[in-house]
């Protein structure tokens, strides 16, 4: 397998330590794009603010593939919405057009199942099942109207610059700190769980972002990632 050297840009997240992590333990090297340090690790630490090119671009320079999960993870913090919507979506392109400028060997870009309209609050309903990654967006908060504009920036870079882009839309990533949150969710009415209960591991998510990076396809595609089963004890027929 070849070595490759990663920037992953929000590395101190939870996420994103989990995936530095993974990257080093499949013998690759890392940088850490953050405006915080993370845990101790082997992970070159660069301080940036990942809207301005002037800190992404030396970094990238270095690498040959990033992986973007440095952005707001919510739209129900503290930050004003609009401010959500800007700073999630001048950090993407900020990444994914130096990435395509510098024509590095893969980008991968952390979108969200919040982007179809049928989680979080108000949901809508499928307009097809089984849905896959053809369903339509529609983006119901500024944090997933974000996402959908970002995919759409990353798939012009893919097109008009060869840069080979993998979106991935997440719901709910879990992780093993969260196993009281797993316990409730299990107990909630059909009506009250976002998203169908469908959720994946962060084991399971970061793994995905390395396979993503050591096998690169032409051009852009989307992934919508969920566990077999659902965090619930209801069928999922009956939530649909």
């Amino acid at each position: 397998m070849m070595k490759l050297r990663v920037a992953v840009t929000g590395g101190s997240g939870r996420i994103g330590r989990a995936l530095v992590r993974e990257l080093f333990s499949r013998g690759h090297d890392v940088i850490n794009l953050d405006r915080m340090p993370g845990e101790q690790s082997e992970a070159r630490f660069v301080l940036a603010d990942l809207g301005r090119r002037e800190d992404v671009e030396p970094a990238l320079r270095a690498v040959d593939a990033v992986c973007h999960l440095g952005e707001i993870p919510s739209a129900h913090g503290t930050i004003a919405p609009e401010e959500v919507f800007s700073q999630n979506v001048r950090a993407g392109s900020v990444v994914m057009q130096t990435a395509a400028d510098l024509k590095l060997r893969r980008a991968i870009y952390t979108s969200s199942c919040q982007a179809y309209g049928l989680w979080d609050h108000p949901r809508g309903a499928p307009k097809f099942l089984p849905m896959d990654e053809t369903h339509p967006l529609s983006p119901h908060n500024a944090y997933a109207l974000g996402k959908a504009a970002m995919e759409r920036y990353a798939r012009l870079v893919a097109e008009q610059h060869g840069l080979s882009v993998a979106a991935f839309r997440l719901p709910w990533v879990a992780s093993d700190e969260y196993s009281d949150a797993w316990t409730q969710s299990l107990r909630r009415e059909p009506d009250e769980t976002d998203g169908f209960a469908t959720y994946c591991h962060v084991s399971d998510v970061v793994r995905a972002y390395a396979l993503a990076l050591e096998n690169p396809r032409p051009g852009f595609e989307v992934y919508h990632f969920s566990a077999a089963e659902i965090l619930s004890l209801y069928p999922l027929a009956e939530r649909l």
